[in-house]
């Protein structure tokens, strides 16, 4: 039973002193905090990506209920048959709103595919890791770590950036297609 105790003191004794050796390599630096920096950015970035894609998701399923609407109200046919009739301001007005319904339903759908197939986010390869980075001392482990994040991050943040400027736009259309659809309702 004495031998047992001080195998698992011995072995305390290792992890302490390698421990303590770690410490040390980076003892006086911020690579540690650096590294949970670009952690945090990185959930940051990929809650971002997700956030979009909800948020897209209760719009299509909005538009969807909308769409029923516009094809009920809003009838190519009668646009075509009002383009046919004598011309007054009225008619002008009703097909170009009539048109215009149409024109930013469509737009509106495809900023929001925009939203969602910008492009694939790179990330952390896994499959990387073999023995020879484990090998591999901390403090040059983890400048890698720190500049492999930073690159994934602001790749991440380019593509947020224009996931951000296609939802404004989807939203930009839905705001048209709805006073293109109050237009044409008025003047109906």
């Amino acid at each position: 039973m004495e031998e047992h105790t001080t195998e698992q003191i011995s072995k305390k004794t290792e992890i302490e002193e390698s421990n303590n050796t770690q410490a040390k390599e980076t003892d006086g630096t911020a690579i540690v905090e650096y590294l949970d920096v670009v952690k945090s950015e990185y959930g940051i970035e990929r809650n971002k990506k997700q956030s979009f894609e909800n948020r897209v998701g209760f719009i299509m399923a909005f538009l969807g209920t909308i769409c029923i609407f516009l094809f009920e109200k809003v009838k190519l046919q009668e646009i075509v048959k009002t383009m046919a009739e004598s011309l007054n301001f009225y008619g002008l007005i009703k097909i170009i709103s009539g048109l215009s319904v149409y024109i930013c339903f469509i737009f509106t759908i495809t900023m929001l595919f925009l939203t969602i197939i910008v492009r694939e986010h790179d990330n952390f390869e896994v499959k990387s890791i073999d023995e020879s980075l484990l090998a591999e001392q901390r403090r040059a482990a983890l400048c890698r770590l720190i500049f492999v994040y930073r690159n994934i991050i602001v790749q991440h943040r380019e593509l947020s950036k224009k996931r951000a400027v296609a939802f404004r736009r989807s939203l930009y259309g839905i705001y048209a297609t709805f006073v293109s659809i109050i237009i044409y309702i008025s003047f109906g």
